[in-house]
């Protein structure tokens, strides 16, 4: 499949040639972006990239409650091209040109291979002390009090139960989501289980919505009033 560079509106296929001489011209680095930073969020993407992880850019802050930048008219967190769909990589050499021209935040493009099934920290937490193998797999932290577990995309819709009681969402085809260690008003989404603690392994999402119902029905257990 073509990959799009960030920010190119066209969407039909080119060669490799037609897209060099097409690539637009990116601004130069941007000075007031701390070097370690940019350095650990391009080699974030690039490892993302590189275990199969379809990616893409997203606009980016200099500061908190800054602008964002990457994209005319930006007005929050969201991807570089209108097109996302088509501006997404698993290009490990792709991932490296386009973090090396900005210090975009890093998105992923659901249902490609990685799902998320998102809930409350809360239920995430008491969830994560109960998983166990093969239910293991990459857990993130959101900045604003979600857990996402991370599960391969083999179409499993969400449960009605998780829907209806645990305010729990699946992330799945035709959506992004942010990677760690991208970040929003200042504050970094962050690994709580980390893929390469699981060895980049993606457990069925079935298996990981069993246990955030068994941990529901824990939590509606320790949280029922006692009778008298």
């Amino acid at each position: 499949m073509s990959v799009v560079a960030p920010g190119q509106m066209g969407v039909t296929p080119m060669g490799d040639q037609d897209q060099a001489n097409q690539r637009p011209t990116f601004a130069p680095l941007v000075p007031v972006i701390p070097g370690l930073a940019w350095t650990e969020i391009r080699a974030a993407a690039i490892e993302f990239a590189s275990h199969g992880w379809p990616i893409l850019p997203g606009t980016y802050e200099v500061g908190e409650h800054g602008s964002w930048l990457g994209k005319p008219r930006a007005v929050g967190l969201e991807p570089v091209a209108d097109l996302w769909q088509l501006a997404t990589t698993t290009s490990p050499e792709t991932a490296l040109d386009w973090w090396t021209r900005r210090p975009y935040s890093v998105l992923l493009a659901c249902g490609a291979g990685v799902d998320a099934v998102e809930v409350p920290a809360t239920h995430g937490r008491r969830a994560l002390m109960q998983v166990s193998q093969p239910e293991q797999g990459p857990v993130a932290a959101t900045p604003f009090g979600s857990w996402l577990f991370f599960v391969r995309s083999d179409g499993d819709p969400l449960h009605a139960e998780l829907a209806a009681n645990a305010h729990a969402k699946l992330h799945s085809r035709g959506a992004w989501l942010p990677l760690p260690p991208t970040g929003r008003e200042g504050v970094a989404y962050r690994w709580k289980v980390s893929p390469a603690a699981v060895g980049w392994v993606l457990p069925a999402s079935a298996d990981v919505q069993r246990v955030l119902i068994s941990s529901l029905s824990r939590i509606a257990s320790v949280t029922r009033p006692r009778l008298v």
